[in-house]
């Protein structure tokens, strides 16, 4: 059941919609210069705005994740809604990327063909979220980040566990085991810390120890600094900066935490799972559609076309994948008492 609106801090939900729609809107600069119906940007920073955005996300998943473990208190119950909020949408993409994969020459998928027992390893592998965490093929692109979601949902449910029996001697084993499977994901992918500045947020405003001065101000340089830093390959540092933008969306106060309230990103980031997810499948086609009416309509024009028809049509379908999968399909699926 979705909690009411005056429940959920509208400015990380309106964070979730923005992130969301950044990743798209670099993905359709990419794939319009990909066909040929753009030109690619020439700035290097261009292809780190696409996973900064996806850093803000792990934040948003330390922030809530570590929330929702605190107020339920049941690690089964948390692993059973995680499984029920990855997997429709994505076992559905997941079905329909290795059906047609293979048949369509997509990439490396195309080398599947006649290979029944790769074809079911893949199949398991991404099923499984490995790729990402893992030197694996990955069939669905985007779905990378699930592998670290993935990941620290367990570290996080094992904490918790080590946590909650820590008077106990399989308490201590728990959070050491919890902390060597977090030492081992740090050290293969630093990026993963932004789980932690979420955590962070969350520990510090749970104590009432969380404050920021001059929260519009620091709250936009953060934002924009972190950035800066990302780009650099100074993670750490990118990760201090956004600790000031997120704990100023946690307060839900200064000019960013304002401006990211407005209804449509709000409205956005509830749907922002699906479209993160949804967009390519929507977009690849409509690609090829305007690559091969190159030539009888302007250059311009089919960007235009590709532009905004296929920023809009992904909305739509992230909307009705929300509607149809993620609450009907979902519910009727896992039906519980509430």
């Amino acid at each position: 059941m979705n909690p009411a609106r005056s429940q959920v801090n509208e400015s990380i939900q309106g964070l979730r919609g923005a992130a969301a729609l950044t990743v798209m809107i670099v993905h359709v600069h990419f794939m319009a210069a990909k066909g040929g119906l753009t030109t690619l940007i020439d700035a290097p920073w261009i292809d780190h705005v696409g996973p900064y955005a996806v850093m803000l996300f792990f934040c948003i998943s330390g922030y809530l994740i570590i929330s929702t473990l605190s107020k339920h208190g049941d690690v089964g119950r948390f692993a059973r809604n995680r499984v029920i909020r990855l997997y429709p949408v994505f076992g559905l993409l997941h079905l329909v990327m290795f059906s047609l994969g293979p048949f369509m020459n997509y990439e490396w998928m195309g080398e599947l063909r006649g290979c029944p027992l790769d074809w079911a390893g893949h199949f398991i592998s991404n099923l499984l979220f490995l790729p990402g965490l893992f030197d694996l093929p990955i069939a669905q692109k985007n779905a990378w980040s699930l592998s670290y979601e993935a990941a620290f949902y367990v570290i996080a449910a094992v904490l918790f566990v080590g946590s909650r029996r820590w008077s106990l001697a399989m308490g201590k084993v728990w959070v050491l085991l919890g902390l060597v499977a977090a030492s081992c994901v740090l050290a293969s992918e630093i990026k993963v810390v932004f789980f932690a500045v979420g955590s962070l947020v969350w520990w510090l405003e749970r104590h009432q120890r969380l404050y920021i001065p001059f929260a519009s101000l620091l709250g936009l340089l953060g934002c924009g600094a972190g950035f800066v830093f990302y780009y650099h390959g100074h993670i750490l540092l990118s990760a201090v900066c956004a600790f000031l933008f997120f704990a100023g969306l946690a307060l839900q106060k200064g000019w960013a935490a304002m401006a990211l309230r407005s209804r449509f990103l709000v409205w956005l980031g509830q749907v922002s799972y699906s479209l993160y997810l949804i967009h390519p499948f929507v977009l690849d086609p409509l690609r090829r559609v305007c690559v091969k009416m190159m030539g009888s309509l302007p250059l311009g024009t089919l960007h235009l076309i590709f532009v905004l028809v296929g920023a809009s049509s992904a909305i739509l379908a992230a909307w009705l994948s929300y509607e149809l999968i993620e609450v009907r399909l979902t519910q009727w699926l896992f039906r519980r008492k509430q």
